[in-house]
């Protein structure tokens, strides 16, 4: 970069720090130019950081409301078992857990004990099974009568200090 300047006297540009011919960055403009640098690289790294870190709080947060929703399928599913099979009741097996159960995706309801779930190593499923590899999540089911034809469903799903919570009324209304 060269300065072009017109009708000033060589001396004045001396006591600048200008000097003519000279080429090259002075070491305010380099201490500059690493600090912006410097800023750069520092709000990129944070910015990933935050992101990795939120990326991996919304994944549990999506298993902990799959794991809700199919813990309201669970209840549903035996509601439908009792119709098909012909019980006494619609409600058979679900009116138990007012104080809390817990199930697995291929088990019936059960009083609840605070199991951590296991995810399957080949399958991939959450079950209550330790041989598999421990999750974070436990499930809570809170079935509550509203009416004879009527019951609240309540699912928690805790894990890491959070509760992410599902709740959903089913009827009888076959």
């Amino acid at each position: 970069m060269q300065f072009k300047v017109k009708n000033m006297p060589r001396t004045v540009l001396r006591k600048t720090g200008l000097v003519w011919g000279q080429t090259g960055f002075t070491l305010l403009e380099m201490i500059f130019s690493i600090a912006i640098i410097t800023i750069g690289v520092l709000g990129i790294h944070n910015g990933l950081t935050y992101a990795i870190e939120h990326t991996k709080q919304a994944r549990e947060y999506f298993t902990a409301s799959y794991l809700a929703k199919e813990g309201i399928e669970i209840v549903k599913n035996i509601r439908d078992t009792n119709w098909v099979e012909g019980a006494a009741s619609w409600k058979d097996g679900l009116t138990s857990c007012a104080s809390g159960c817990e199930a697995d995706y291929d088990d019936s309801l059960s009083s609840y004990t605070g199991k951590y779930f296991y995810i399957h190593s080949t399958n991939y499923f959450y079950q209550y099974t330790t041989s598999s590899e421990k999750t974070p999540y436990q499930r809570k089911i809170t079935i509550t009568e509203v009416d004879s034809d009527e019951l609240d469903i309540k699912i928690e799903v805790f894990f890491k200090g959070n509760t992410m919570t599902a709740k959903e009324n089913i009827y009888n209304w076959r």
